[in-house]
């Protein structure tokens, strides 16, 4: 489970949006890996869904940053516990004398940290460095760039700007849709987290930036199911040697 990058979560809320990409490379301070994961920073339990930008204490944050699978485990705890974590801190200018009266505004910054968790479970953050990059704000120039390699001219959040132009003479009817379900476990094992963290990962090595939010479980099960179909007989072979 991944820690909260703010104390004060009651100032904390998921802003509906679209989905933008992250990568290539890790966004840990010195790991310059290949991201392998769309990783949200904060935790899906906290927000009450997968939320690719969040609310904090007014201000609007991209939620999503990519990360490389070793990365990935230090902040979630997957291996060992948690050894790292992503803190949203204030940053002032350089050029400001902090002795003094300062007179800058400090701008909000996601920061690399390690953890250290001492014997009464209290954590202490230790300061790495900046994510890099860090995700984008609505008015960044980043936030203008990922995420519009779709038809839409429009704000990665509220998307209430114009369409752009079909070429094509005759508009495409819009799809029906319904919807599919599935029991999962939720005690110890929670079924809904795992299969959310698939999809993400999925849809980060097929390019989810390209996807309607709406479908996007859709054709990442679509396109995982239907190579497994392709390769089904290596595919039992290795689940019954894991078995």
């Amino acid at each position: 489970m991944t820690l909260s990058p703010v104390s004060r979560t009651q100032f904390v809320r998921g802003i509906d949006g679209e989905t933008y990409k992250v990568g290539p490379h890790c966004a840990a301070p010195g790991c310059g890996r290949f991201a392998d994961h769309a990783h949200h920073i904060f935790r899906r339990s906290m927000l009450g869904g997968p939320f690719s930008w969040v609310e904090v204490d007014k201000q609007v944050f991209g939620n999503l940053t990519g990360l490389c699978a070793s990365c990935h485990d230090k902040v979630t705890g997957n291996v060992g516990g948690h050894s790292a974590a992503i803190r949203l801190e204030h940053e002032h200018d350089p050029s400001c004398d902090l002795d003094q009266d300062c007179s800058c505004t400090p701008r909000s910054v996601f920061i690399w940290c390690n953890v250290e968790t001492f014997t009464d479970h209290v954590l202490r953050y230790h300061p790495v460095g900046l994510l890099d990059p860090q995700p984008p704000t609505p008015d960044s120039a980043s936030a203008r760039v990922l995420g519009h390699e779709t038809e839409s001219e429009h704000c990665p959040l509220c998307g209430q700007t114009k369409r752009r132009r079909r070429t094509a003479s005759t508009p495409e009817p819009r799809r029906r849709r319904k919807t599919w379900t599935v029991s999962v476990p939720d005690d110890s094992e929670d079924g809904a987290d795992i299969l959310d963290t698939f999809v993400d990962e999925i849809a980060l090595l097929l390019g989810a930036g390209d996807w309607e939010e709406r479908n996007r479980r859709y054709w990442a099960l679509v396109h995982a199911l239907a190579w497994t179909m392709q390769q089904r007989e290596q595919f039992a072979a290795d689940v019954k040697a894991a078995a």
